[in-house]
């Protein structure tokens, strides 16, 4: 009964004193969740900009994520089956992205190899760009997580109104069955029968600029991955990759990456603080 309860009370998250999470306009967010548990974990991984335009390969800072990932989900999270994880964002308006400009990830469904690019219309890309302000707006009132003022431990069992919270709105248990109330879980939120870290996941960062329709006017930007510690991985396309889609010789939509940007951190980009780097 001892070893019951001691088991139990290792799965309570911890979260900080009232201190506001730190967010700016323009934010990724990253998030998990798993059906039967009250919390997910969300945090902050910077600016959509640092993806949309990163020359290279890079390790997001996400500070310690994986202490979070296993007092919420369990010390196996990473070979967890049902433990989902998704990257969504709007910058609404913002550093060279319209107000109904969206980012999303898409699982691959072999992985190394790019999923499909998402569609979606004019006015879908609108409904994601309001609903995930909502759903921004009440990341925003969380506290932060112990240790991590980039992530948060959230409790979505407390308002259960759609777009609300981080599974409301980007999972399945989302009123409508759909993420944003638009596409079908399995195509944003990448799970697996051998758990979340790689190779068991990879999602595709798409960008779906505002005003278009189907996969007009949708980018490729890179690749996400997560290991056994919770350090994920942020990987950009080739440039020779890049130049074989524009002949039609591979997957269309994978945009050419600008070789001239200089080298950029995640770091530098939200001034993240070093102690909280991973």
């Amino acid at each position: 009964m001892v070893a019951a309860l001691s088991a139990m009370l290792t799965l309570i998250p911890t979260i900080a004193n009232a201190q506001a999470v730190t967010y700016t306009q323009g934010d990724l967010l990253l998030g998990f969740h798993k059906n039967g548990v009250d919390y997910n974990v969300v945090i902050n991984i910077g600016q959509a900009s640092l993806y949309r335009d990163a020359p290279s390969s890079f390790s997001v800072s996400v500070g310690n994520l994986g202490t979070l990932l296993g007092s919420t989900f369990g010390a196996t999270w990473y070979e967890d089956e049902g433990l989902q994880w998704s990257v969504v964002g709007n910058p609404r308006d913002f550093n060279g992205d319209n107000a109904t400009t969206d980012y999303l990830t898409s699982p691959q469904p072999t992985i190394g190899i790019q999923s499909t690019p998402l569609s979606a219309s004019s006015v879908n890309r609108g409904l994601i760009s309001t609903r995930f302000q909502t759903m921004k707006n009440q990341f925003i009132l969380q506290d932060t997580a112990l240790g991590n003022t980039y992530a948060v431990i959230w409790d979505h069992t407390i308002n259960s109104t759609p777009y609300m919270d981080w599974s409301e709105t980007v999972s399945a248990d989302a009123p409508s069955g759909l993420v944003f109330g638009v596409f079908n879980p399995s195509l944003i939120v990448g799970s697996s029968g051998d758990g979340i870290a790689y190779p068991g996941t990879a999602l595709d960062l798409y960008r779906l600029a505002g005003g278009q329709n189907g996969t007009n006017g949708v980018t490729y930007e890179g690749t996400f991955t997560i290991d056994n510690t919770g350090s994920v991985v942020f990987a950009v396309p080739e440039p020779g990759r890049a130049l074989l889609l524009s002949l039609g010789l591979c997957l269309p939509l994978l945009r050419r990456r600008r070789e001239t940007l200089a080298s950029v951190t995640l770091d530098a980009a939200r001034q993240m603080p070093a102690s909280l780097a991973a």
